[in-house]
């Protein structure tokens, strides 16, 4: 019982690691914000193209 406990443990550790890898790498290279301008462009192109209620 012990053990499997330890092996559970350990596997759940080993993926809170690569997930905070994997979070600190985005926020430390700014990718979000890399990847929002690229998109940019297509988003603002779809956004334009799409009917708009005039009223205030």
């Amino acid at each position: 019982m012990m053990k499997t406990c330890l092996k559970l443990l350990g596997k759940l550790l080993i993926a809170a690691l690569a997930f905070f890898a994997v979070t600190f790498t985005i926020y430390f290279f700014n990718l979000d914000m890399k990847a929002t301008a690229l998109l940019a462009p297509w988003l603002e192109k779809w956004y334009d193209h799409q009917e708009h209620d005039q009223y205030i």
